[in-house]
């Protein structure tokens, strides 16, 4: 049986009375985390992690937590589901035709059993297509009878393009073992990766990588780091020594037993607003 590696339970809250509250959750390939809102406050909390790399063996996973948390049985004003997956892409409205989306998807990925949503970017003539597992989103609609799916990059890029300034802007979203990548400049999208990595050295390859292929001026363009990173960790202080502007958007601090979720919370505010 899997077991949280992060909890909180505020003291007021009643698993009994929830119709008022909302149900988030955000699931990646290498784990799951739920949070239980009710307008800015969060009343309980749980994360999962497993190591993995494989869709099918991740729903097997969400299955037995599902099924064995009541939690996931109750009514809730709203289920929000945040799928965090690097099996996405950009494309231009004008190019972007809904009967091909899988099509794309599939060529670019190499991948089958697959269903697919899309978003609008904000401030970008642009959708985001994504692609969901079949039997992840078979299951989804079994446990919960009403959801709202959303894709975790759409909120990373659009918070990256509000973020943008003028002389460029480089976010990262930091995982276990991979990062999502986004240059914008004056509000608008320059490129856009996911990469894995293994070590911190493979880490700044891709990073430098990425800046020198899209000719971006490290002197004078802003890091964002969202994700849990720590400055003091061999990656923040490789990146401290390359780039002369850093900001953190999410602080990693072990007294705070909110910050595992912090990051969920903030999309699932945007999700709800």
């Amino acid at each position: 049986m899997l077991n949280p590696i992060h909890k909180i339970i505020n003291s007021s809250y009643d698993s009994q009375n929830v119709k008022s509250k909302i149900l988030s959750i955000n699931l990646r390939i290498d784990g799951l985390s739920f949070v239980i809102m009710e307008s800015e406050i969060i009343f309980n909390a749980e994360c999962y992690e497993w190591q993995n790399k494989d869709w099918e063996y991740a729903t097997q996973q969400y299955k037995e937590v599902f099924s064995n948390n009541s939690i996931f049985k109750n009514e809730y004003k709203r289920v929000i589901v945040i799928l965090n997956t690097r099996e996405n892409t950009i494309i231009p409205i004008k190019y972007y035709d809904k009967s091909k989306e899988t099509i794309v998807l599939k060529t670019l990925f190499g991948i089958d059993n697959f269903v697919t949503f899309s978003s609008k970017l904000k401030n970008e003539d642009a959708i985001l297509s994504t692609a969901i597992n079949n039997a992840l989103n078979e299951l989804l609609h079994i446990v919960f009878p009403k959801f709202d799916l959303f894709s975790y990059s759409s909120f990373f890029i659009n918070e990256a393009i509000n973020s943008s300034e003028k002389k460029g802007t480089v976010m990262l979203n930091i995982a276990q073992q991979s990062f999502e990548i986004i240059n914008t400049k004056s509000k608008k999208i320059i490129a856009h990766n996911y990469f894995d990595f293994t070590t911190a050295d493979e880490f700044m390859f891709f990073i430098l990588s990425f800046i020198k292929q899209n000719n971006v001026d490290i002197e004078s363009i802003q890091l964002l780091l969202s994700g849990k990173i720590s400055m003091d960790s061999k990656i923040g202080k490789s990146l401290d020594k390359y780039f002369p502007t850093i900001k953190q958007l999410q602080k990693v601090s072990v007294n705070n037993k909110e910050a595992a979720f912090e990051g969920l919370k903030k999309y699932t505010l945007i999700a709800n607003s």
